[in-house]
């Protein structure tokens, strides 16, 4: 199914050597240095000084950092909502000096409502395209005998919906527009074809993409690890292998953005068993590209601050304050987690983009690991759990109970009259614990191991009884999302919320 060595192998050889100290090359060229930063936002203020934006803000008298701060208020997205509205429209000068002519629609967490982002030519530019770029950069010198160019990539993505207002084609995923502005000659590098990727039924999808791929070279793969073992396990079924290395033996890394594998690990492990194999992690949402992992060991990620992106950041403790205290990339603390604003150039102003982040280096470079979504976590007895802990507690208790967990959900269930709360759970298994009843007991255990808030309620204050689990089968929560009309692999479900409404909707559609 892979081509065999021999003298067909030397064009992609030769072209893997160029490309490989290409970009080796290329990452002492471009540096990550702090006074990018106050370049980029100054260069941005005089730009827009004359948008709608620009004059409502008084753009034309800031002259430090400060003056920013005081004249530009924090957005969350229902509240810059209305600017987007208007660029959607096709209005002009509004955050951004001209038209507005790309729009990445995020389904976000959950199938409830479309975020629309604004994308502009200079966005994809500076920041999309250059991401890849240093990506391969770091991995290449990582990495000194990558074969990663002798092949090709699987991209997985998905295509554009109407754009509500004007009806044009012009709202797309941001993964099927990185595909269509991607450079004819890097193209070659990339499965599927366009034709292919565009394809909108999902079964007729991936047996193409299988179809089209039987005799290619595949040196790497990126996708969301949860989306992606779905498609890799169908792929074992149709060809009756045990792994993913007996159909691609070249195959040595796999890419994922924004959520941390450690959850999937050990399902991933079943599908690429080779020790050797690599797991990379970046940092990216559809609003930007911010930071990508350098080291095959370590899953810490290189904050990109030259990438047209003006960093801000809130204490964790101080958000949802009126007037919190913001600090920028000068002022921030090793491990302290930050709610993360940015300012781009594709026209958002201080927009809160739902993440905290916390700094494990900040010299020579700005290092970060995701730490959780400032909307979901769950605090009902004022514990304050986020999914640092549950990725934790359920990451132990599988290897305690001889689980093996691809996905989970948990919610709160809101007592009766003096009886307490619980944490109710839908957990995804490729291997199902033997006594489910064992695996919720440990579960609970390690969770107060995890965290102390959580020990303190289930043991002192007793405000917190046993937990409820349920055990599904592998790709339970894709069905129920197809289920709703949401492109399957764009969406997802949220690991913790406080909320019930979605994990009732679950629980009367999957749980018999």
């Amino acid at each position: 199914m892979v081509p065999k060595r021999g003298v067909k192998r030397i064009p992609s050889l030769v072209v893997n050597r160029l490309a490989r100290n290409l970009f080796k090359i290329r990452q002492y060229w471009k540096r990550e240095l702090l006074h990018h930063q106050e370049t980029f936002l100054f260069d941005l203020i005089r730009k827009c000084r004359n948008t709608v934006f620009g004059q409502r803000y008084n753009f034309k008298n800031i002259k430090s950092i400060q003056d920013f701060q005081n004249n530009v208020p924090i957005f969350t997205y229902k509240e810059f909502k209305p600017r987007v509205e208007y660029m959607l429209r096709w209005e002009r000068n509004i955050t951004y000096p001209w038209k507005i002519p790309l729009f990445a629609v995020s389904s976000g967490t959950t199938w409830k409502e479309w975020k629309y982002i604004p994308l502009t030519n200079e966005h994809l530019r500076t920041s999309q395209m250059r991401w890849w770029e240093k990506l391969l950069a770091r991995y290449c010198k990582a990495n000194p005998k990558t074969r990663l160019f002798a092949g090709k990539t699987i991209v997985i993505w998905w295509t554009f919906i109407k754009n509500p207002y004007t009806e044009k084609d012009n709202v797309w995923y941001i993964t099927a527009i990185l595909q269509k502005k991607t450079p004819w000659i890097f193209r070659l590098f990339k499965s599927p074809w366009l034709k292919t990727g565009f394809i909108e039924d999902w079964e007729e999808k991936s047996d193409k993409i299988i179809e089209e791929n039987i005799s290619q070279n595949i040196t790497w793969i990126t996708w969301q690890p949860s989306w992606c073992t779905q498609f890799l396990y169908k792929v074992l079924e149709k060809t009756g292998k045990k792994d993913i290395h007996q159909i691609r033996p070249n195959l040595e890394v796999f890419l994922w953005g924004w959520m941390p594998v450690d959850l999937y690990k050990d399902s991933l492990k079943e599908l690429f068993p080779d020790p050797k194999f690599k797991y990379r992690q970046s940092y990216n949402a559809s609003e930007w590209f911010f930071a990508i992992q350098t080291h095959n060991d370590s899953d810490e990620m290189l904050l990109l601050t030259d990438n047209w992106v003006f960093y801000e950041f809130i204490p964790k403790e101080e958000f949802g304050k009126d007037n919190p205290t913001v600090f920028t990339l000068w002022w921030v603390e090793k491990d302290r987690d930050y709610v993360l604003l940015i300012t781009t150039n594709a026209g958002l102003r201080r927009y809160i983009i739902g993440d905290t982040i916390k700094f494990t280096e900040i010299e020579p470079f700005y290092k970060i690991k995701i730490t959780w979504r400032t909307k979901y976590y769950i605090d009902v007895v004022w514990e304050w759990t986020t999914v640092e802990y549950t990725d934790k507690a359920i990451i132990e208790a599988c290897k305690i109970a001889w689980g093996i967990a691809t996905d989970y959900t948990v919610w709160p269930i809101a007592p009766k009259w003096l009886e307490q709360w619980a944490y109710e759970w839908i957990i995804e298994f490729s291997e199902k614990p033997k006594d489910l009843q064992e695996f919720t007991k440990v579960l609970d255990i390690e969770m107060q191991k995890a965290f102390s808030n959580y020990d303190d309620e289930r043991n002192y204050n007793n405000t917190l009884k046993e937990n409820i689990v349920h055990a599904v089968e592998v790709g339970t929560f894709q069905k129920r999302l197809s289920s709703n009309n949401k492109v399957v692999w764009q969406s997802k479900v949220p690991k913790l919320m406080n909320n019930r409404t979605i994990l009732d909707d679950i629980l009367e559609n999957i749980i018999q």
